[in-house]
C-alpha cells in the first residue's frame, strides 16, 4: 500500500468515528436534564419497566430529539462557568415533552 494510500485510509476511517464533540454535547444535555437529582425523580415519579441506565439513556435522546425539532431549549452560557443556573434546559412545548415521555414509558406492545 502507497503511503498516500494509507492516508487516505486512515483519514476516512476517522470520518466514521463519533465526533467528540458530538460526544460532549450530548454529555452535556444529560447533565443538565439530570442535574439536582432531577433523572432519578423523573425515574421514580415515571416507575418505567427498565433499569435506570436504559432510561438515562433513552431520556438523554428524547431531550436531544426535543432540541432539534424546538419542544426544548437547552440554555449555556457563552463562556465556561461555575454558575449551574447558567447551564438550563427550558419547555417550550410542554404538552410535547409529557406525551414524549409517555410514550417514553409506555409497555411495548409487542405480540409474544
Amino acid at each position: 500500500m502507497s503511503r498516500i494510500a494509507a492516508i487516505a485510509r486512515g483519514l476516512m476511517a476517522n470520518e466514521l468515528t463519533t465526533s467528540p464533540l458530538e460526544t460532549k454535547h450530548r454529555q452535556l444535555i444529560k447533565l443538565i436534564w439530570s442535574r439536582n437529582g432531577m433523572g432519578e425523580q423523573y425515574y421514580r415519579v415515571l416507575a418505567p419497566d427498565m433499569p435506570y441506565s436504559r432510561f438515562e439513556s433513552r431520556m438523554t435522546r428524547l431531550m436531544e430529539q426535543g432540541a432539534a425539532e424546538g419542544w426544548v431549549r437547552f440554555v449555556f452560557p457563552l463562556a465556561p462557568t461555575d454558575d449551574e443556573a447558567a447551564y438550563r434546559m427550558e419547555f417550550v412545548d410542554e404538552d410535547r415533552f409529557i406525551h414524549e415521555l409517555e410514550t417514553l414509558v409506555a409497555p411495548d406492545e409487542k405480540a409474544s
